[in-house]
């Protein structure tokens, strides 16, 4: 009897963008195209707005209940789509035009943060609407990953896709520093409502650049889809101690670590800090996630070295947990610098899992697997928001992120000692 999930997944043909062919010569970088320069735009100011509103949200929902585990549920909403979002996106693909997709649910993204500033401006925002709100959001906002994933780099040549990519990983750590910071200080001079607004009318501008995009016609037709059972290869796969290992770092991280980027309000009240404070705090994660991109391009593609680096990440991310507990009030420079290294850790588990999917997974599993790790990250990171919001309220704040720093440093210890019996055998 078989216990696999059935889903529907959609290798579609890529679309491609018109480009002139006396266009390509002398340009060096995806950003010399005026297509992806219009939609990366676009989408580092949606993604700004996505951070802007994080950090009202939060922040609102906090000072209304003044209950941490109510923030961690909050979380919990705005992530728990993803989880099936994905795929399901990925089927509309088979059935509806991709630019035409794209469009629609980006303005279906806008409807629910303009409903949260209007309903907040009456005074009529309650913590049980903000719920039903967020999650309305979340729910095109995962569907729309699939089609915006797929328009970006078809906007450049087949050579430059790949820094295309790159490019737009780089602004998410960027938006999440500037978005952030940017988010704390409307909050403080303008109210919850304003972040709610601009993050409304960063949809409708991704909305408006998709519609302005000319693709060829064979993106209308219906894509080709093949149903594969989900579980295919996972027992085969889940038999390599790599993707064992790296799979219990990523829990543990994103269980344990990830979500106290939600939690950054908690942090701020906690210390006597103000909503602009809420916003330093989250945009250091993305400066920790940036200053890690450089060093993480110097570790050798081995598996032993990712062991090496997931079990660093967790280290640096006992550390960061262990400042953001003992921080003394108004210290909100040792809580810049937890968070930092918070980012720092972010960025190595999260790469080196991907890695390992994409390196040590056999091909004809990867891509499937592939989609397992995103759920991973998405739904332990939600869970997580919960279980942290939880203890919070059971043993306070400092004692919460002790509690998780010694499971996490616990955790780094024994994925070190696995990566140096990998070694031992090679040098005797």
């Amino acid at each position: 009897m078989s216990f696999g999930v059935d889903i529907c997944l959609n290798p579609p043909p890529r679309p491609r963008l018109r480009v002139k062919p006396g266009a390509v010569r002398g340009r060096k970088g995806p950003l010399s195209y005026p297509a992806y320069r219009r939609v990366f735009t676009a989408r580092a100011i949606s993604s700004a707005g996505s951070f802007m509103q994080i950090v009202a949200a939060t922040w609102y929902a906090y000072k209304i209940t003044d209950n941490a585990a109510a923030v961690g549920v909050l979380a919990a909403l705005a992530l728990g789509p993803g989880m099936i979002g994905a795929p399901a996106g990925g089927f509309l693909l088979g059935y509806f035009d991709l630019r035409r997709l794209a469009v629609t649910l980006s303005l279906c993204q806008a409807v629910p943060p303009a409903a949260m500033a209007a309903v907040e401006i009456t005074g009529e925002l309650s913590i049980g609407w903000m719920y039903v709100l967020v999650f309305a959001g979340a729910i095109p906002s995962s569907l729309n990953q699939p089609a915006m994933a797929m328009i970006e780099p078809q906007t450049v040549p087949q050579h430059l896709r790949q820094s295309a990519v790159a490019l737009s990983s780089m602004i998410y750590n960027v938006t999440r520093l500037f978005g952030a910071a940017l988010g704390g200080f409307v909050v403080e001079w303008a109210g919850v409502a304003a972040a709610f607004a601009f993050n409304a009318a960063s949809f409708a501008v991704v909305a408006a650049t998709v519609a302005g995009l000319h693709l060829d016609q064979d993106v209308a037709r219906p894509l080709a889809r093949q149903v594969i059972r989900l579980t295919d290869g996972l027992k085969h796969v889940w038999s390599m101690p790599l993707v064992r290992t790296g799979a219990v770092a990523v829990a543990v991280f994103f269980t344990l670590v990830a979500p106290v980027e939600q939690l950054m309000p908690v942090v701020a009240k906690e210390h006597g800090m103000t909503p602009r404070s809420v916003g330093l705090l989250v945009g250091a994660i993305g400066v920790g996630a940036l200053l890690a991109n450089s060093f993480i391009a110097r570790f050798k593609p081995e598996d032993v070295r990712r062991q090496q680096l997931m079990a660093l990440g967790l280290l640096l991310a006992a550390v960061g947990l262990i400042g953001l507990a003992v921080t003394p009030h108004h210290g909100i420079l040792i809580d810049l610098l937890g968070a930092l290294l918070i980012g720092l850790a972010w960025e190595s588990e999260f790469v080196s899992g991907q890695s390992t999917v994409a390196i040590e997974v056999p091909p004809e599993y990867r891509g499937r697997l592939m989609g397992i790790f995103f759920l991973l990250v998405t739904a332990t990171t939600a869970g997580g928001a919960v279980l942290l919001g939880l203890l919070h309220e059971w043993m306070d704040m400092a004692w919460t992120f002790l509690f998780t720093a010694a499971v996490v440093a616990t955790a780094a210890v024994l994925l070190a000692l696995r990566a140096r019996m990998r070694i031992s055998p090679r040098g005797a």
